[in-house]
């Protein structure tokens, strides 16, 4: 594929195949993905429509191990080795080929190799399969190499026939010897074409066979008609209409020369925008060190099990998702969670893989694999939102469709013109001006546009900690002016804590045992903060069946036989359950100082109220303020209590704030914002907040929120930072702003370009566009678009690393975080006491910041 036409026309073919409901390609990664339809038939009609296709496998094969000897004499140790695998495994299946033993065995792997171990083999594993991103950077690599080769060969033809001529070492075609000398010629440009062009030819051909056209017609017609008009005027040398008229081999090689040094050079492009999907891939390593009861071992992590145990030095990356069972470590998860701080892990605490382990040993369980863990989701993202098209690039596609035939026609009409109406010798001025259209037109420069900037936004997001689904997520989020947030684990950290119980008509100890039952069972924030209160208190939890949860209200379930229902102020007004005086004053009290209340009824009677408490973000703050400095307004929408909201919302800098909303009603607001014209977002991460996360113009999902917020989400946010919402919106506005400029100069390329080589301002200069200057116009087109797309990798603030010191406590944290937070031009400061260190991103200078931590009253300078 070259071209946006060669994309309609694969994506035409795929559509066409029976049981096929949904096609999308991308012409920058040639790949298609096709959901629906046999895989074998997909592939077929590509190959009908003229294009190459093969099935993409990336899936290793666990139950066929391969293993490999060392220092081993194979003749005389085979039986000895086949013997052992039946002692192991009786059931067993084993062949040695190809230098390689090759086992079916229900054995763990770890213990088939410690086992070999033992009786004094040294063996290993095998990888079984190939690395799909390995191989498409040598395919790459491939390609590139033979465009230098290719336009090499065509460069050294072309010029060295150009300075002939110029020189005047080249004889008339009338000349004695002259017809033969151009007939050598011909043919040794024939033969040029046929290695730098060849593929060009074949693809136009294929076109013509399924009536359709794309950037390989133009080029053949260009080419072919300059080597074939040359040809004729050669051949009959005499003609009266071709006497005086020029030769145009040199052209017909260069033009090529031209156009493979630009796709070299657009293919080197490409690549390093591939690379981005390519780091995420090798962010995790292919081997892990396996702890069994005989001891470890390495093994592939292809050949892990859920359950197995890891171990991991300092220094070592995280092979795979798990959870730590012995040791306490810190952890780096910066290019996965955007953590600059790295995260101390201890037993129970999850780790994901690809992170690295920067002090202690840990040992670890293994409790996710393959296609589930974090960062095989990542990586499934962002490949989903590059295969998509944001509704700017469809409209693209459908200009994109008629583009070639319009060329052609342009072509066409601008050499009978000329050969009609032009000056002497006509037929030269014809072919300069129908060659010069046919080669300087490019819909490769509009083919690429839309897909080289998605690919590059989407893969930068992603290393940004922001996964966008799809690209109309992504020109979506590019025109948000308001977006709407929730409180409870998006503002404020989403670990609220039990600070005060009331009990009433049970005894304290009892209500608490009832109300943990229930919530054990609940996904809602509030729930395991009272389950952890639980514990601390050593009160056991009993089971509970018929369980409901009322969205927006509360949750209610039995335990040992008794109706237990909490929640809050809305779900007790429908219970229609009045509390008593002692109640009332004691939740009028705790809701002025921001708390949050849980009530709990049980047998239809008012038995207790748990208060809760939960602080703010550290960065909400600076993520308010970043958002309204892209003009985006927050507003605040919970189902918690008015003062408590209101109390989060005036200590952000927050002015519209609305509590005690069930799900329709945050819908509602929603959808009266839609309404007023304004485009609307919405951060959420509970069950609650899917409905308006659905109905927003663009859906954010806190990573670390439920399943059904993440599906309803068209971005999520890897880690819990709202940071990341203004990170999201501001490079979707890049990618966007990137795609209008991409488009706006290959359009007016064309627009200017083709009427130029058609000749339009031939009575003002006195001279036509050469093809071969029109070649290296077009070759640069694509280039320039390419390189344009991959300022996009450079997106971001910059970041300045302060060592601070004299800070003592959390509220000595919270100083120097407000004090950097004041310095016009910061977005983001994170303080860590333990490091003593501040990082801070945004476009203020490090001597402003460290005036800023010094004027609070500590010392500081910067490390970066």
């Amino acid at each position: 594929m070259t071209c946006a036409s060669c994309v309609a026309a694969v994506e035409r073919a795929i559509n066409a195949v029976p049981g096929v409901t949904q096609a999308a390609v991308n012409l920058v990664e040639k790949r298609a993905q096709v959901v629906g339809g046999s895989p074998q038939a997909v592939a077929q009609a590509v190959i009908d429509q003229g294009y190459g296709a093969y099935l993409l496998e990336s899936q290793a094969d666990s139950n066929q191990l391969q293993l490999g000897f060392q220092a081993l004499d194979q003749a005389t140790q085979q039986v000895a080795l086949e013997r052992l695998f039946s002692r192991l495994d009786p059931q067993a299946g084993f062949e040695f080929r190809d230098a390689l033993w090759h086992l079916q065995t229900s054995l763990h792997p770890a213990d088939l190799l410690l086992e070999l171990e033992q009786q004094g083999y040294q063996a290993s594993f095998i990888e079984s399969y190939n690395d799909p991103y390995a191989e498409e950077a040598s395919a790459a690599a491939k390609e590139i190499r033979r465009s230098w080769q290719r336009a090499a060969l065509a460069g050294v033809v072309g010029i060295g026939l150009m300075v002939a001529e110029m020189t005047g070492n080249t004889p008339q075609v009338t000349a004695p010897g002259g017809q033969s000398y151009w007939l050598a010629v011909a043919i040794i440009c024939f033969l040029v074409m046929r290695f730098s062009g060849g593929h060009y030819y074949l693809g136009a051909l294929k076109q013509l066979k399924h009536r359709s056209a794309n950037m390989d017609t133009l080029i053949a017609l260009g080419t072919g008609s300059a080597w074939l008009s040359s040809l004729i005027i050669v051949l009959q040398p005499e003609g009266m209409i071709l006497q005086g008229e020029k030769l145009y081999f040199d052209a017909s090689v260069l033009i090529l020369a031209f156009l493979q040094l630009g796709h070299g050079l657009e293919t080197r492009a490409k690549r390093t925008t591939s690379e981005a999907v390519g780091s995420l891939v090798g962010l995790a390593p292919k081997q892990a060190e396996v702890v069994r009861d005989q001891g470890s071992v390495t093994i592939p992590v292809s050949l892990l099990a859920i359950g197995d145990l890891i171990q991991v030095r300092p220094g070592d990356k995280i092979p795979i998702d798990g959870e730590v069972v012995e040791g306490v470590s810190s952890v780096d998860e910066a290019m996965l969670t955007g953590e600059s701080l790295p995260q101390k892990k201890q037993p129970g605490d999850p780790l994901i893989g690809g992170s690295v382990n920067r002090s202690g040993q840990l040992r670890f369980k293994v409790t996710r694999l393959g296609e589930e863990t974090t960062l095989a989701h990542i990586i499934t993202m962002v490949r989903q939102a590059q295969m998509s098209k944001p509704e700017i690039g469809r409209l693209v596609d459908r200009v994109s469709a008629i583009f070639v035939p319009v060329v052609v026609l342009i072509a066409f009409a601008a050499f009978l013109v000329w050969l009609l109406v032009g000056p002497t010798p006509p037929l030269s001025y014809a072919l300069t001006a129908g060659i010069a259209v046919l080669v300087i037109a490019c819909p490769c420069a509009l083919g690429l546009a839309t897909p080289i900037a998605i690919m590059v936004g989407t893969s930068r997001a992603a290393q940004m900690n922001v996964l966008i689904r799809n690209s109309d997520g992504l020109q979506s989020a590019s025109r948000l002016t308001h977006l709407v947030v929730d409180k409870t684990g998006t503002l404020t950290q989403g670990a609220p804590k039990v600070t005060d119980v009331y009990a009433e008509n049970l005894p304290e100890a009892e209500m608490l045992a009832l109300a943990g039952a229930v919530e054990a069972v609940s996904s809602h924030p509030l729930a395991e903060a009272i389950l952890d209160h639980l514990k601390r208190q050593g009160i056991e939890i009993a089971a509970v069946t018929d369980f409901h949860n009322h969205e927006g209200l509360g949750v209610e379930g039995r335990v040992a036989g008794k109706l237990v229902q909490l929640g809050g102020s809305q779900y007790l007004k429908q219970l229609k359950i009045t509390p008593s005086e002692p109640f009332l004053n004691a939740a009028n009290q705790q809701s002025a100082e921001a708390g949050s209340l849980v009530w709990v009824v049980v047998e239809g009677q008012l038995s207790g109220l748990l208060v809760l408490r939960d602080p703010l973000r550290s960065d909400s703050a600076a993520a308010v303020k970043s958002l309204q400095n892209q003009g985006v307004e927050v507003i605040v929408c919970s189902g918690d209590n008015h003062r408590a909201v209101e109390a989060v919302a005036a200590s952000l800098g927050i002015k519209q704030a609305h509590s005690e909303l069930l799900p329709e009603q945050k819908l509602e607001v929603v959808r009266s914002l839609q309404q007023q014209g304004n485009r609307v977002g919405m951060v959420g991460d509970g069950v609650n907040d899917a409905p308006a996360l659905a109905q927003a113009d663009t859906g954010f999902a806190i990573g670390s929120g439920t399943d059904v917020a993440i599906e309803h989400a068209d971005i999520t946010l890897v880690g819990d930072s709202l940071l990341n919402v203004s990170t999201a919106i501001g490079i979707s506005r890049a990618t966007i702003r990137n795609i209008k400029q991409n488009l706006f100069g290959a359009f007016v390329y064309n627009m200017i370009g083709i009427p130029m080589a058609a000749g339009l301002l031939y009575p003002v200069t006195g001279w036509l566009l050469p093809p071969m200057f029109a070649s290296v116009a077009m070759a640069m087109s694509s280039v320039t678009v390419v390189v344009n797309a991959n300022r996009l990798r450079f997106y971001g603030p910059m970041t300045t690393t302060l060592k601070v010191t004299g800070m003592t406590c959390p509220h000595c944290v919270n100083n120097v975080q407000k004090a950097l937070l004041d310095v016009p031009g910061v977005d983001r400061a994170e303080v860590a006491l333990e490091e003593g260190t501040a990082v801070v991103s945004g476009s203020a200078q490090a001597a402003s910041l460290v005036q800023a931590v010094v004027d609070a009253g500590y010392a500081a300078e910067s490390e970066s």
